[in-house]
């Protein structure tokens, strides 16, 4: 009966956290808010958004010559109405490829996503793999 206790608890926990979290733990969310004011905002999957992309770029491996780095980095992207990418946060992934992940996640831009004939702000994730020498897109 405990065990079942924890676990109704714990998943508590983990909902509540993951509902609490807000546009403010971006990184220029408070610019973003004000130059976007009043306009929706959507998660979009991988799969949807990387179908939107008009330009990918993919992170420099120049300087990876050497290295043995085998890591998927997933970056967390806003998208703005036009399609520039206004946020970009590494949030997973091997801490030495997060720089070059952002650099070029930043670079991406997209259609815009239309929801009820109006372009909305897309929140979506873009994930780089990274295996020795060469990077792709991951799934």
């Amino acid at each position: 009966m405990k065990i079942s206790t924890l676990l109704v608890v714990g998943l508590f926990f983990a909902i509540a956290s993951a509902y609490g979290q807000t546009a403010s733990d971006w990184p220029c969310a408070d610019d973003f808010k004000k130059a976007e004011a009043g306009t929706l905002r959507i998660r979009v999957s991988m799969g949807v958004s990387v179908g939107l992309a008009e330009k990918k770029v993919l992170p420099d491996v120049s300087g990876l010559e050497h290295s043995n780095a085998k890591s998927d980095v997933a970056v967390r992207v806003v998208v703005g109405k036009d399609g520039v990418v206004r946020c970009a946060e590494a949030v997973e992934g091997n801490g030495d490829l997060w720089a070059r992940s952002v650099e070029a996640a930043k670079q991406w831009r997209f259609r815009p996503y239309i929801l009820n004939g109006e372009p909305v702000i897309m929140e979506t994730m873009i994930k780089f793999a990274f295996n020795k020498k060469k990077v792709s897109l991951g799934d």
